[in-house]
């Protein structure tokens, strides 16, 4: 369990300043070792880089990889979106959940030696930088005053920051950064840190999101009109009142509850790919959770709910429906990491609970415990 007052941090650093939780997490326990993280490393379903300096000069090689012999000089080698394959990663990015699923990005694990990081450079995401094993030293500058450096391709760095917080992190210690903070990070020895990102989509996105809903949504798109017209003696200036009319053409698309269907769904897309169990149906599941049986949630898997669309659960950039009377009963169910008979009792139609459940197991966003 996180080991920090919560409520004071979201009011005091969350999106204002960086800060450093100091035992965060009592007695963290590494989820894995530099050994098997450079195996994930080797694997096409994992997206990995070798980031080294040897003198001036830095070098950057994407994975997978099948040998390491860019492990030169001060080297780290950094895999991303662990959470979405390891169940222990996703249950370690589940300690996080006093934020909203739909801004979580993914679990990050770098492994460095002594002397290795990234140079110094800004994130345009919030990050939890969690320290595992062996030390690191953290310098953290404000955003103001930064010149952007790329010293080699695919490797973006600042300089000119002078660093607010200069400190060293021990196993269970975090450093929190909000976007924009220019931060600095050195291995003092062989060191792990795991970072837990969060996304936040930018206007750009979210245009892309409403691009999408207009080019795919059943009924045709409004198309400007103007009649009463009345002649114009200046054909080359735009008027006030139809900048307005096509900012509420815009502005009745966003509305549309169709639009907010399509941000859900979108907002929801992991790039998850799971395994689905074909075989099991709704009274094969009431049968294993009658008899003790456990299912749970699948690595990476993170749910999104709105009051709005009360019979709709986004996942993955999919849609499942369900009765909206069990709505309360999903909120509580899709934030269990694992559920069993008794969590689905109280549940306002207990059929509609197996049968969207079952939907889940069958397409592999919930998977049966092993006996």
């Amino acid at each position: 369990m996180l080991n920090f007052n919560i409520a004071s941090f979201l009011s005091d650093h969350w999106q204002q300043k960086p800060c450093v939780l100091r035992n965060a997490i009592p007695d963290f326990t590494d989820l894995l070792d530099e050994h098997e993280l450079a195996g994930l490393a080797m694997e096409p379903d994992f997206d990995s880089r070798i980031i080294s300096k040897q003198g001036d000069d830095w070098t950057i090689q994407q994975g997978p990889f099948t040998e390491f012999s860019a492990c030169q000089g001060h080297w780290t080698l950094l895999v991303q979106g662990v959470d979405k394959y390891i169940e222990e990663a996703s249950n370690l990015m589940a300690q996080f959940n006093f934020i909203p699923n739909w801004r979580v990005d993914d679990l990050m694990i770098s492994f460095a030696v002594p002397g290795a990081g990234v140079g110094p450079h800004t994130d345009q995401y919030d990050v939890f930088l969690l320290q595992g094993k062996g030390k690191r030293r953290w310098r953290v500058g404000h955003p103001d005053g930064l010149t952007a450096i790329q010293p080699t391709a695919g490797l973006c760095q600042v300089e000119g920051f002078e660093p607010l917080i200069d400190c060293e992190l021990n196993p269970g210690d975090i450093l929190y950064i909000p976007p924009g903070w220019a931060h600095d990070g050195v291995a003092v020895e062989e060191s792990l840190t795991y970072s837990v990102g969060f996304r936040a989509p930018d206007q750009t996105q979210l245009a892309s999101y409403l691009a999408e809903y207009l080019q795919t949504r059943h009924t045709p798109s409004r198309r400007y009109t103007d009649a009463g017209l009345l002649a114009t003696q200046q054909a080359s200036e735009v008027s006030d009142e139809q900048l307005k009319a096509l900012k509420a053409m815009l502005h009745e698309a966003i509305d549309a509850p169709g639009f907010e269907q399509t941000l859900l769904t979108l907002l929801s897309e992991q790039g998850l790919e799971p395994l689905g169990d074909d075989e099991i149906t709704s009274d094969i599941l009431r049968d294993i959770l009658d008899n003790q049986g456990l299912i749970y949630r699948a690595a990476g898997c993170r749910p999104l709910l709105n009051r709005h669309t009360p019979d709709q659960l986004y996942i993955n950039g999919e849609v499942v429906t369900f009765n909206p009377v069990n709505f309360e009963s999903m909120l509580t169910l899709t934030n269990k990491l694992v559920v069993d008979r008794t969590d689905m009792a109280n549940s306002e139609d207990e059929l509609d609970i197996f049968c969207t459940f079952t939907k889940l197991v069958r397409m592999g966003y919930w998977e049966v415990a092993p006996d």
